[in-house]
């Protein structure tokens, strides 16, 4: 199913009011629905499946594999291999968090799995991935609902199969349990692999310009907090925004690959999630203060090389960039740093596709090179 731009955004708002309406399983009648714009490219050549939304992770975030150990890993995986979110659809078998008595994250059962099979057809029609990969033995068999392949991951894993006229990739959930049977080390070397196989089939390949990985970022943004000595997490997300967006009107290139969406209080980067960051410096200190949140680097690290992190420090014209950042905007209000982003093209340019087109783009990609 081939459609322009225009209509594919239209079915897809369908789809989404579609399955915000779906009551067909019970247990999950009153978790959230977990299909918007926060799922990635709708002209995507590759699209992951898994099981279901986790509990802490897109069952709060509204974003498939993000905000959960589950959602690190992932992002870790392909932050490896070098594959970016706005290029890839992400999407689960059910679109509901299911859960036991206690409230903890359950396997969704074969009905609830069958419920949902007709929601995860109409996605793949819609996207018309070149390459699926499956995240888990449960999004492997949701597939035998729409087309039948025999496959089972333990035989499987990682090898290229013909389904449905596309190439099918069974993996590994990347989640905690998953690692017991496969490690997160075989698990890099899966995600080569699906990087190699989405090179053979590419249908084109999107300007990337010498655009810095995730690790920079973080880095960038360590660098960031030390010579601020705290920012709250709402300016660190404004703040890296508005890093990208001033070097992309410089350049007409991207600064990094992070991946930067749309949602109520403005930009939000998803690989600056507050795990991530903690995993980039030990030496991050959290802290609370009024309702919000802050992030400063222990007193004893300010002046260290690195700070805790084992890479050093961002490259020199990243720190540039993060300088006149920091220059500009680091003593505004929250009021006016949220008007700043709001200002910018990429901004703008959302805020007037919601006007004129009725859609709810929260939690969309942003588009630093084309606004």
């Amino acid at each position: 199913m081939v459609v322009d731009s225009e209509s594919r955004d239209m079915v897809f708002e369908r789809l989404v009011d579609e399955v915000n309406s779906c009551r067909k399983c019970e247990r999950m009648n009153e978790s959230a629905r977990i299909l918007g714009h926060g799922v990635g490219d709708l002209d995507a050549e590759i699209m992951f499946i898994g099981e279901a939304p986790g509990r802490l992770g897109a069952d709060q975030t509204s974003i498939p594999f993000h905000g959960d150990v589950a959602g690190d890993n992932f992002e870790e995986l392909l932050d490896f291999v070098g594959i970016t979110r706005d290029r890839i659809y992400v999407t689960n078998a059910v679109l509901c968090n299911p859960r036991d008595a206690k409230g903890n994250n359950a396997t969704p059962v074969v009905r609830e799995v069958l419920n949902c099979s007709g929601f995860l057809k109409k996605q793949i029609d819609l996207v018309d991935p070149k390459i699926i990969v499956t995240l888990g033995a449960t999004a492997l068999k949701a597939l035998e609902n729409i087309e039948n392949h025999g496959l089972s991951l333990r035989d499987s894993v990682r090898t290229s199969n013909d389904w449905f006229g596309r190439v099918l990739v069974p993996l590994y959930h990347p989640g905690k349990r998953a690692m017991i049977h496969r490690s997160f080390a075989n698990q890099r070397s899966d995600y080569q692999f699906v990087a190699e196989t989405l090179k053979k089939v590419s249908r084109k390949r999107r300007k990337q310009s010498g655009a810095a990985t995730r690790t920079e970022l973080l880095k960038g943004c360590i660098y960031l907090i030390k010579r601020k000595h705290s920012v709250s997490y709402f300016e660190l997300h404004k703040l890296a925004y508005l890093a990208e967006y001033l070097y992309s009107r410089k350049t007409g290139n991207r600064l990094t690959q992070a991946y930067f969406i749309r949602q109520k209080d403005g930009p939000y980067c998803v690989d600056l999630s507050l795990q991530r960051l903690r995993k980039a410096s030990d030496s991050i200190v959290v802290s609370k203060k009024s309702g919000k949140l802050y992030l400063s680097v222990a007193d004893d690290d300010l002046f260290s090389g690195d700070a805790g992190f084992s890479q050093g420090e961002p490259r020199p014209e990243v720190r540039e960039i993060l300088d006149e950042v920091v220059d500009r905007y680091s003593y505004s209000s929250d009021a006016d740093l949220k008007t700043a982003v709001y200002l910018t093209a990429p901004m703008r340019q959302i805020l007037r596709r919601e006007s004129l087109e009725r859609l709810n783009l929260y939690n969309s990609p942003i588009d630093f090179l084309t606004s």
